[in-house]
């Protein structure tokens, strides 16, 4: 794993059935895409296979008109509560919308998770005073200090540079995750870091998002990350 800058892998239902443990050791969070997972895999099978993996969860769900996947079936809090039930842990997160008033995650305030506020727009990029707009109007959750995701679309590199510029900003004062989708956007997922995005999104299976890539791709562009006997590490300060 890396020794900073954390991995967050997403994975969907025909992933995680296949995925072992050794599979995983080089990432930090497992974000589970639970639109992309049957309900009765979701109630049956989920929990003992995430258990076996033993890694922290991000429990995501994307409606079809904020995804650029397409979804199993439309799920209801109903669906989803034992599973949230079975990791409501610190240790553990949920990604709430900051854009959309309702969410499958009912009374999520209350809960134990870490939460991840997140924006999505696969049209266009956001500016540093709506972002500030849309984290001061976030609910305060029992779980203090939320991690705020902003993920954009970029035009040009010129409107890549000033969104990280902006998160490398905000995170004076919040945790923050930064990610630009598109091939314009690869910098942000692999050099996020230098602008002081806490996590990045990589995929264990197919990507999940525009530009994501596979943990090593990562892995082969960023190998100052990893521990590895293999490996040349580089000094953190370059």
């Amino acid at each position: 794993m890396p020794e900073s800058y954390k991995i967050i892998a997403s994975v969907g239902e025909d992933d995680l059935r296949h995925l072992q443990k050794k599979d995983v050791k080089e990432i930090d969070v497992i974000e589970v895409r639970l639109d992309l997972f049957s309900r009765n895999y979701i109630q049956k099978e989920m929990k003992k296979k995430l258990k076996a993996l033993g890694l922290p969860v991000l429990f995501t769900y994307r409606r079809a008109e904020d995804s650029s996947v397409r979804s199993y079936v439309k799920l209801f809090h109903e669906d989803v509560e034992g599973i949230l039930k079975d990791f409501n842990d610190n240790a553990n997160y949920l990604d709430i919308e900051l854009n959309r008033e309702d969410t499958i995650f009912k009374n999520y305030e209350n809960l134990n998770y870490r939460i991840i506020y997140s924006y999505h727009s696969f049209k266009k990029s956001i500016l540093a005073n709506e972002m500030t707009n849309f984290i001061n109007k976030a609910k305060p959750v029992k779980k203090k200090n939320p991690i705020f995701k902003f993920a954009i679309t970029p035009e040009d590199i010129e409107e890549t540079a000033d969104f990280l510029n902006d998160i490398k900003l905000l995170s004076k004062s919040n945790t923050m995750i930064g990610i630009c989708m598109g091939e314009l956007g690869i910098i942000s997922r692999v050099f996020g870091d230098k602008f002081n995005s806490s996590f990045t999104y990589m995929t264990l299976g197919e990507p999940k998002a525009p530009g994501q890539m596979s943990v090593e791709t990562f892995k082969k562009l960023r190998a100052d990350l990893f521990k590895s006997p293999g490996l040349a590490k580089e000094s953190k300060e370059d």
